[in-house]
């Protein structure tokens, strides 16, 4: 099998092995994000639809992921032939982690999942010393776990599950506490920030390899894929709002320490992170970096990281630094500024003409709303593939 011709499932596999390795690529991988619940989800929300049972009903979640990877498979087939691997995710949004802690998560019909603080603004920093180390089932956890036990038994033997949706330590404990409070607190109060940050660690660490052994075949990211293994995916948006001092204080050492568990780690951040690159160079087996283009200048993280750690950019519709009005603007860029295809992986939302006339979200790039130009849309998929391609 030529894993570069080939478009299979296991040869996209393959190709992300290869990726992971650091070895050097024919062209870069590119991906549609199509991640089956968030990818309905936003679909939904766009057509007026309810998505509380999307999040909260298994059997929904289930049934609409199936679908979803089936229309999508065809998508593959026909449009973007890009390396994402299809998979079904048990997902129930950010504050699965902090729900642990008590925390309150609601899920409004035309909105995704929201977290309300434990720890309330005001409140005593000694309220966290009221918390006993949560369980593994404690909070949404347990609905997480049984989710996946259910997915791997109906549907495991056709797809593999990819890890729910994993914050980081200190955004989750910026999620427990109220945020403002929080980070005054690591000034104030850091020995009972670090007592949080302690109690999330541990129970990311012990949940994560719970959650791994339930599944036959396990990914243990929602960003592209990464066999379990390699490592695991994080979102550190605090890189973007903290000092480098306080990120290497309160932080580092907790990343560091989930590298070591599992073997690496792959950070996603929102945001503008520049100012954090030097720390970035410091956490243990760095696998990766996932970024939005138009919030931390892609030169700047290519130079810290290109052809040494893998670098997974993709386009938002936050402008911090650069303004890309669809995705071959960006994709150009990045084509043009890269100096290798080594650890190099482009997150492509199927954006057509200007950003701001469509919603930039999987699902409603499939939808009749993001179709309504299908020649477009034939045309950017065949354009991005041969920009990637290097023949353009």
């Amino acid at each position: 099998m030529d894993i570069w011709k080939d478009h299979s499932q296991q040869a996209k596999k393959e190709r992300w092995k290869c990726f992971w390795a650091m070895e050097d690529l024919p062209r870069p991988l590119w991906f549609v994000p199509a991640s089956p619940v968030f990818a309905t989800g936003y679909d939904w929300l766009a057509k007026g639809r309810s998505v509380t049972g999307l999040f909260m009903d298994r059997d929904i979640q289930l049934n609409e992921s199936l679908k979803f990877n089936k229309i999508y498979k065809h998508v593959q087939r026909w449009w973007a032939q890009d390396d994402f691997v299809l998979h079904l995710q048990p997902q129930m949004g950010v504050g699965i982690f902090a729900s642990a802690f008590g925390c309150e998560t609601s899920f409004p019909h035309d909105q995704m999942p929201w977290t309300k603080f434990a720890i309330k603004s005001g409140e005593p920093a000694e309220k966290v010393y009221d918390f006993s180390p949560p369980g593994i089932r404690d909070g949404l956890l347990g609905d997480i776990l049984d989710f996946t036990e259910y997915f791997e038994k109906k549907a495991g033997a056709q797809y593999p599950i990819a890890m729910t949706d994993v914050q980081g330590p200190i955004d989750t404990a910026y999620l427990v506490w109220d945020s403002t409070d929080f980070m005054v607190a690591m000034y104030e109060h850091p020995k009972e920030v670090h007592h949080l940050m302690r109690m999330v660690t541990d129970l990311v660490i012990k949940f994560v390899k719970a959650h791994s052994e339930l599944a036959g075949e396990f990914i243990p990211t929602m960003i592209g894929y990464m066999p379990d293994g390699e490592g695991i995916h994080v979102a550190e948006d605090a890189l973007a709002v903290l000092s480098p001092n306080l990120y290497e204080e309160f932080s580092l050492p907790y990343i560091n320490e989930l590298s070591e568990e599992f073997g690496g780690i792959l950070i996603h951040s929102c945001g503008n992170f520049e100012h954090q690159l030097p720390i970035l160079q410091k956490v243990h087996n760095l696998k990766g970096i996932n970024f939005g283009v138009t919030e931390t200048r892609f030169e700047a993280v290519w130079e810290a990281f290109g052809g040494k750690t893998c670098v997974i950019p993709h386009c938002s519709t936050e402008v911090i630094v650069e303004d890309f009005k669809n995705a071959k603007e960006w994709v150009a860029h990045v084509m043009k500024h890269k100096t290798t295809n080594k650890g190099l992986a482009l997150m492509v939302i199927p954006v057509v003409g200007d950003s701001r006339e469509y919603t930039t979200s999987v699902g409603d790039a499939l939808s009749w709303k993001g179709m309504a130009n299908l020649k477009e849309m034939l045309f950017l998929g065949r354009d991005i593939r041969r920009m990637v391609e290097g023949r353009v």
